[in-house]
């Protein structure tokens, strides 16, 4: 019996001592767990400190880059006003020049005895026919519209038929037309035609 209870106190140290040990080599790798958990939470703070920074530079730059679209959409939009502006008074030009000239086109100026244009209104009588009644048409569909063209171009080109040295498709039939014509007589149809 005291051998059996030998052997069972020998059992009983042995396991405790095993015991022991299993409690220290559960505590040492719960230590070197800790250890190791605390490395990965240092490296991801300091990973995530590092993620902060670089959304604090990405902030600093979307508002630098706000600022600048807002300087910028704000200086167009300025600066609209002023080409408007300029646009409209352009616009607002043409259209005087066009209503002008309509009005001038539909009621031409009246000639009188002593004015001049009466003499250019009865010479161009023998152009309306193929020029129209204020020059608005292209003669037999071919020549140019000479509604609209200055004193010294119609002039020039009276005197280009009359010599031979100007024309297209009409020459002929206006270098017989224009060699009825006195300088006296183109310049009054000019000055007549140029109003027109």
């Amino acid at each position: 019996m005291k051998i059996v209870l030998s052997v069972v106190l020998a059992m009983l140290i042995a396991g405790c001592s095993d015991e022991k040990s299993s409690q220290q080599s559960v505590s040492k790798e719960t230590s070197e767990v800790k250890q190791e958990v605390t490395k990965e939470a240092v490296k991801t703070e300091t990973k995530s400190e590092a993620v902060k920074t670089e959304v604090a530079k990405v902030e600093t730059k979307t508002k630098e880059v706000q600022k600048a679209v807002v300087k910028e959409v704000t200086a167009k939009v300025q600066s609209v006003p002023t080409e408007v502006k300029k646009e409209a008074t352009k616009v607002a030009a043409t259209v005087e020049k066009t209503v002008d000239k309509a009005v001038n086109t539909a009621i031409p100026a009246p000639a009188t005895e002593k004015s001049p244009n009466l003499a250019g209104a009865k010479l161009f009588n023998a152009c309306a026919s193929c020029h129209g009644t204020h020059a608005e048409k292209k003669a037999l569909g071919k020549s140019q519209v000479i509604q609209g063209w200055n004193e010294a171009k119609i002039t020039a080109a009276l005197h280009g038929y009359k010599d031979g040295t100007y024309g297209g498709p009409m020459k002929a039939i206006m270098k017989g037309q224009a060699s009825k014509l006195s300088d006296a007589d183109i310049k009054a149809l000019a000055a007549y035609i140029s109003n027109l």
